[in-house]
């Protein structure tokens, strides 16, 4: 399977923008840029109210996103969001990106133990390419896992590149699938296959050790 891609926190990253530190000048230079083009958008976090009533720009939001994947095998209800929130409680955290008093992008993070995982977001595809929101969540993740001393961010497995341009290092995945029916059998693994086309990306390296990522990669994987 595609590998997903998860971010392991240097244990100096102490507080917010330490991280920083780290980035070779051009990766610093695109953080700097991404968040000069955010300009007055403002994030914050949603209460569980507040979650209720945006209940309908969320999932539009989402479905903005989700419509515009090139493969899904399922869709959210309606609700999801806020049914998470009920269940999870502080462990499941939604934030959002207001421009003039409008939602127009979000993210989701579930807080497991010591590992921060990203879940849904959505956004406004506007506002995506004219204020880099999609990049900018990727930065307030990092903000987030840092200032609340996580040891790992998972990313999920898609936007590969653009993850690794934050740090972000993928991790080999497999699947087992065996059918009792041998003939259905025969046909799983070139319908896996259909399913799951192989993406060629380019991994990122935006810190100034990356050599040294490199030759440790066999310990992130």
């Amino acid at each position: 399977m595609q590998p997903y891609i998860r971010l392991h926190l240097r244990p100096h990253w102490e507080k917010i923008g330490d991280d920083l530190n780290d980035l070779n000048t051009q990766y610093k230079t695109r953080f700097k840029r991404a968040r000069k083009k955010l300009g007055t958008i403002q994030c914050k976090e949603l209460s569980l109210l507040e979650i209720d009533e945006n209940r309908k720009r969320l999932y539009a939001l989402y479905k903005s996103v989700s419509n515009n994947a090139s493969f899904n095998t399922f869709l959210l209800p309606e609700n999801h969001f806020h049914s998470m929130r009920l269940e999870l409680g502080q462990d499941f955290r939604v934030f959002g990106y207001f421009w003039k008093d409008e939602l127009i992008g979000f993210y989701t993070l579930i807080l497991n133990g010591n590992q921060l995982e990203t879940y849904f977001l959505g956004y406004d595809q506007i506002h995506q390419y004219d204020n880099q929101l999609y990049l900018n969540m990727l930065y307030d993740m990092i903000e987030f896992g840092v200032d609340y001393q996580f040891k790992t961010i998972v990313y999920a497995r898609t936007a590969m590149e653009i993850k690794s341009s934050v740090g972000a290092r993928p991790k080999a995945m497999s699947m087992y699938i065996k059918h009792t029916n041998v003939v259905v059998n025969a046909l799983l693994h070139p319908l896996f296959r259909l399913m799951n086309p192989p993406k060629d990306w380019e991994e990122r390296h935006p810190f100034k050790t990356n050599q040294s990522n490199k030759r440790q990669s066999s310990s992130f994987t």
